[in-house]
């Protein structure tokens, strides 16, 4: 199925860069999910190349039966008409930014001469690796096109800078996708992950995990959301609901209200309300499905 959604929510900004004189040829999009949607059905994009920056939170996307596992950071990359979707997975709790542009066979490319478009749609096609950690500066270009595209009154000098903010965002995507980064872990990162699920079943303030590396409190949270893709409270909450499912598959296993205060919830609705939101379900539901 080709597809190619247009619709903004509350949740979810599309743009198609019509005032830019670049409508079907560019799409820029952002979604920022307080809780799980539904499954992404298997797509592709006639002549275009998809390229995703999540910026927080995890997501999968399979291609060719492949998996990938995003994390905050990560970039993924399909190319024109190449089948995917989340395969069996929800679209995630997160903000994932999506860029999908043509890649031209013979016309120009964006604002770039036949000889200089053919370098870069070379460039861009010849990418190796479709999962790599990004720039943290992608963000903020995208944020910025989105800026611009809102503008009210749109000045002369917004299409250009909408056009070489989206050469940048391509740009550092060939630039880092080249980029060897060993994704070796730390110390810190190893003890901090090894105290969360040691004492899952406790109340865990930022302010005690923070002591246990020796930060304050914002660098803490800085670092975390660096290393992990996502703020601690949305890891904790995670590992939290996992730890809930293994709890709700044991059999003759406790009750839900049970699990919830065993894992440290102030009341059984709120644990439901959590696990809901990371799950799409409530726990209820899983216990039955599963």
């Amino acid at each position: 199925m080709s597809d190619f959604d247009t619709r903004s929510t509350t949740e979810r900004s599309i743009i198609n860069f019509g005032k830019f004189d670049l409508e079907g040829k560019v799409k820029l999009g952002r979604y920022s999910y307080k809780h799980v949607h539904g499954k992404l059905e298997t797509h592709f994009h006639d002549g275009m190349m998809e390229i995703c920056y999540c910026d927080k939170g995890m997501q999968v996307y399979e291609v060719e039966g492949k998996e990938y596992q995003l994390k905050g950071g990560d970039v993924f990359i399909t190319f024109p008409n190449e089948p995917h979707g989340t395969a069996r997975h929800p679209e995630e709790k997160g903000t994932l930014y999506w860029l999908i542009i043509q890649i031209p066979e013979k016309e120009s490319f964006l604002h770039y001469s036949d000889k200089e478009s053919a370098v870069f749609t070379t460039e861009l096609m010849g990418i190796k690796e479709r999962h790599f950690k990004g720039a943290e500066s992608m963000k903020k270009m995208l944020d910025q096109i989105f800026a611009l595209h809102d503008e009210p009154i749109q000045q002369p000098l917004h299409k250009l800078q909408v056009l070489n903010l989206i050469s940048n965002f391509l740009l550092t995507v060939i630039e880092y996708s080249g980029k060897k980064v060993i994704r070796t872990q730390s110390d810190r990162i190893a003890d901090i992950k090894n105290y969360i699920h040691s004492n899952i079943y406790q109340n865990l303030p930022i302010e005690v995990l923070a002591k246990e590396l020796y930060m304050s409190d914002s660098h803490f949270k800085s670092w975390f959301k660096k290393e992990f893709g996502m703020p601690p409270v949305d890891y904790i909450l995670r590992t939290k609901v996992e730890e809930g499912k293994k709890l709700l598959l044991l059999p003759d296993g406790e009750s839900v209200t049970a699990i919830a205060f065993k894992l440290n919830f102030s009341s059984s609705q709120y644990f439901a309300t959590v696990f809901k939101k990371y799950t799409g379900i409530s726990p209820a539901e899983f216990r039955q499905r599963s």
